[in-house]
């Protein structure tokens, strides 16, 4: 089986658990684009594991690869590696020589950036993300297959610095001495990542060749895709599952299970349009409820309800077979859950309103709440099965199935990998 989990949101779905919970010993787990500034977490009797360039399965799986669409700061890479070889010593890592390479240099752009946009302002993470994008398309990216040699990367630093004078103007990165201590602090890192770098293309053909069992990760929610998203409030790669072929070299259909992953309510983090957003007392006790803030930056997470019209255009963009939907424990806290079914008679796409070419005016219909569910709740429900599922839960995942037309197949009451339910 190969399967591709992501996120059909504004990412912050909860995808890390369902990664987690889809992998097993034996998988080989993908993660095909972006960097840092996605976040991931899987809570185990263990412990609570936070995730932001290794895949959330590499706690059991056997072998994990970064593919050639991410963009890598290997700092923070070996730090990872460090945290992760403990809980699961006889993993095998593989990391793309293709992948692109963050910087300091990048983060300095970033702030610089961001800075510059003033009010129009987009919410980076300043984590030198959309920089390193820039750098990777404009062919002057530094790739990790590049740390092993100084020179080549004492020479791109140089360039990007040239060509990127005004948005480096005032910072220390003007200094080809600065440049040059960066080249052997990002050369240092080789060493403790060269026996992981290989073309991972013909190791992921291999696989595939092999039939075994594979998950692709996928980094953000698919109103942050580049294209398709909620632009210019968006991540600076692809994040819909066809990104999967660019950012590893595995075909689309050579994926057999495509799962978009919901959480209850929405969710997001930084700035953009949010029709169904929460403001006061009910955001409040939503956000301190689902526990919103950023797994990367610790930001208060902007919550609403859950958001149909989004979610159907995310499942049939990225033509997926299954739904999984995560934190439903959390909307019990409410007396009456609302849930949105259209953004008014008038609007055909959604993605006019998150363009900002219409106005949505949200329609909503109300059904009743399950109630606060206790840890002893969750534990019957789920050595029991989704038979013992609180009806009022059930017509609230029948109704999500049949207005986005998919079906639900995982369900997750809980923060922990145990607390999640297959509905067959």
């Amino acid at each position: 089986m190969r399967s591709l989990v992501l996120g059909l949101q504004f990412g912050d779905e909860g995808k890390g658990k369902i990664t987690d919970f889809v992998s097993g010993k034996d998988s080989i787990m993908v993660r095909y684009n972006g960097g840092t500034n996605a976040g991931h977490t899987v809570v185990t009797s263990r412990g609570t594991f936070k995730f932001h360039l290794l895949p959330a399965g590499s706690l059991r799986s056997k072998i994990i690869v970064l593919g050639n669409g991410m963009v890598i700061d290997p700092e923070a890479l070996v730090q990872e590696i460090n945290t992760i070889k403990p809980e699961n010593p006889h993993i095998k890592i593989f990391i793309s020589s293709a992948a692109n390479v963050v910087t300091k240099l990048h983060k300095a752009i970033d702030r610089s950036q961001e800075n510059m946009r003033g009010a129009s302002k987009i919410g980076t993470t300043s984590h030198g993300i959309g920089p390193t994008y820039e750098e990777k398309y404009s062919r002057n990216g530094i790739r990790v297959g590049d740390l092993k040699d100084r020179n080549i990367v004492e020479q791109k630093l140089k360039l990007i610095s040239r060509m990127r004078e005004s948005e480096l103007r005032g910072t220390e990165y003007e200094s080809e001495e600065k440049l040059s201590a960066l080249a052997s602090d990002l050369c240092n890192f080789w060493p403790s990542i060269r026996d992981y770098v290989t073309r991972t293309e013909s190791l992921l053909f291999n696989y595939v060749r092999d039939n075994e069992e594979m998950v692709f990760e996928g980094g953000h929610g698919t109103m942050l895709d580049i294209d398709f998203g909620s632009y210019p409030y968006v991540t600076s790669s692809n994040t819909i599952s066809g990104a999967v072929h660019t950012g590893s070299g595995v075909s689309l259909r050579k994926i057999s299970r495509i799962i978009g992953v919901v959480k209850s309510y929405t969710s997001r983090v930084g700035e953009g349009p949010f029709p169904t957003e929460l403001t006061g007392e009910p955001a409040d006790k939503l956000r301190e409820a689902g526990s919103e803030y950023g797994t990367t930056t610790g930001r208060p997470r902007r919550v609403g309800w859950l958001d149909i019209p989004l979610v159907k255009y995310a499942s049939e963009l990225n033509d997926i077979d299954e739904l999984s939907i995560t934190k439903l424990d959390v909307l019990g806290t409410f007396r009456e859950i609302s849930l949105c079914t259209s953004y008014g008679k008038e609007v055909k796409n959604p993605m006019n309103v998150m363009m900002g070419f219409e106005k949505p005016d949200p329609e909503y219909i109300y059904m009743n709440s399950w109630g606060k569910l206790t840890e002893s709740d969750i534990e019957e429900i789920v050595a029991k099965g989704y038979g013992s599922v609180p009806q009022e839960m059930k017509d609230y995942i029948g109704m999500i199935e049949k207005m986005v037309q998919k079906p639900v197949k995982i369900i997750s009451v809980g923060k922990i990998r145990e607390s999640t339910i297959i509905k067959e």
